[in-house]
């Protein structure tokens, strides 16, 4: 695909290292050159100097022949009119970058023109609001409208995970579930097969019907329902994740140091706590009934400011902590220190965006990828197919099946209704399945079937 990013900031650096890594034809557009000359000699990308709304700009960049036009700038309004500009002058598809509530709804109920809006912040918070759901997840992403869902979890001695087989597990819990991937303390990524043997702090992802994910939950760790969350820092994921939380209804307080942003916060939210302080001040926290809390949440601007706070709560026995950290090398730091999960705002932005990408990559073959999550660091793929009449093995039993041996297939939908496949199982023709691959790149079903 040909595809023109406007924005050479964080997150378009983030989605030009990925997409210019599948092969795509990418221009890139920026108002500063010497950004511009970073990229095109670390990427295989060309630069265009300039505004991205900017008609001449647009049409040196070869706008009429793009199949997608992607404004990522710091500034909404900027991407919002480079959008609108590219769609009039021939770009098939625009996707936007838009941080502001008022812009993101205006934007998201009405038909103006956008194929798609990405909003990082709203974006950011849904994922902590999934993973909040249950203490012991470490994330938890959703598939086939939600009738899906894939859960991270650590295993641990007294989880009853620790030394089971996984062609046991079906007798070890009261729903279905199906581990697809296994990461080991050395690092090591794994697709596992019925003989593959867990081990405590392996960290595991395991698919089930979204009905039966609390139940595993439960028998695994005792978990029960969220009740308070503690926000440091009361920017746009902080408002986004404390309405979605109270429409749960979990209790939440926010501590922000900004004593205009207090105010408007308390204008924004109802029945949320507004603190305003220095979130830094563990004896606040203190205060403030951390160690009554069930999750600590960190939101602060900087990520060592962020990495400090969480690794500090953690060591006051917080049930669970989750910070939001942008540079990736500090990730696999703080998951040894214990901190549940690390949240990414430019990563969701990118990965957003890249799976719009596969699936408007052209023909499909078996069937195209309607929703992708990079699990495992990046070293594997959770892709959601719509299963076409081309599929090279509808209506075959799985048992007759060969799938590659770095793929699993981990559910199969059908009617609404969630099935974990076994060896009599069939794929037919409109099914939505569920994949985990540690291929890189794929975006066509028949490419995971030997």
């Amino acid at each position: 695909m040909k595809i023109i990013v406007v924005g050479a900031g964080n997150v378009g650096r983030e989605l030009v290292a990925r997409l210019s890594a599948e092969g795509h034809d990418i221009i890139v557009i920026d108002s500063s050159e010497k950004k511009l000359n970073e990229f095109i000699d670390r990427y295989d990308v060309m630069g265009v100097v300039g505004n991205g709304a900017d008609f001449d700009v647009l049409e040196e960049a070869g706008i009429g022949t793009t199949d997608l036009f992607v404004a990522c700038t710091a500034h909404d309004e900027l991407n919002i009119l480079c959008s609108l500009v590219a769609k009039k002058l021939g770009a098939k598809d625009t996707v936007s970058r838009v941080r502001s509530p008022e812009y993101f709804e205006l934007f998201k109920e009405r038909d103006l023109g956008l194929t798609m809006m990405v909003n990082p912040e709203y974006e950011t918070a849904m994922e902590i609001a999934a993973a909040l759901k249950y203490l012991s997840a470490i994330k938890i992403e959703t598939f086939a409208d939600g009738s899906v869902s894939l859960a991270e979890v650590k295993v641990t001695a007294n989880s009853g995970l620790d030394g089971l087989e996984l062609k046991d597990i079906r007798n070890r819990f009261s729903v279905r579930v199906l581990v697809c991937a296994v990461e080991r303390e050395d690092g090591k990524v794994y697709i596992p097969r019925g003989d593959f043997t867990l081990k405590e702090r392996d960290t595991i992802h395991v698919a089930a019907a979204s009905k039966d994910i609390g139940t595993f939950f439960k028998e695994i760790s005792g978990d029960k329902l969220m009740k308070r969350v503690m926000i440091a820092g009361g920017g746009k994921i902080a408002y986004y994740l404390a309405k979605k939380l109270r429409s749960q209804g979990i209790k939440v307080k926010i501590i922000e140091s900004d004593e205009e942003r207090c105010r408007i916060l308390g204008e924004m939210l109802e029945k949320v706590e507004i603190v305003h302080g220095d979130a830094s001040d563990l004896g606040l926290l203190l205060d403030e009934g951390l160690r009554r809390t069930d999750a600590f949440v960190s939101l602060c601007t900087l990520d060592e400011q962020n990495i400090i706070m969480s690794l500090s709560v953690r060591n006051q026995g917080a049930k669970k902590v989750i910070a939001r950290v942008e540079k990736s090398g500090y990730y696999k730091m703080l998951q040894d220190a214990g901190v549940d999960s690390v949240v990414s705002s430019k990563a969701i932005t990118a990965d957003l965006i890249a799976r719009f990408v596969r699936s408007r990559s052209g023909l499909k073959s078996g069937g195209a990828v309607k929703k992708l999550i990079r699990i495992m660091n990046d070293r594997a793929e959770t892709l959601e197919f719509t299963v076409a009449a081309s599929f090279n093995a509808l209506d075959v039993p799985l048992k007759d099946v060969k799938f590659s041996d770095n793929a699993l297939l981990a559910t199969i939908i059908r009617n609404g209704e969630v099935f974990i496949p076994d060896g009599d199982s069939v794929i037919k023709e409109g099914d939505t399945v569920i994949v985990v691959t540690t291929n890189e790149y794929t975006d066509e079903l028949n490419d995971l079937v030997e």
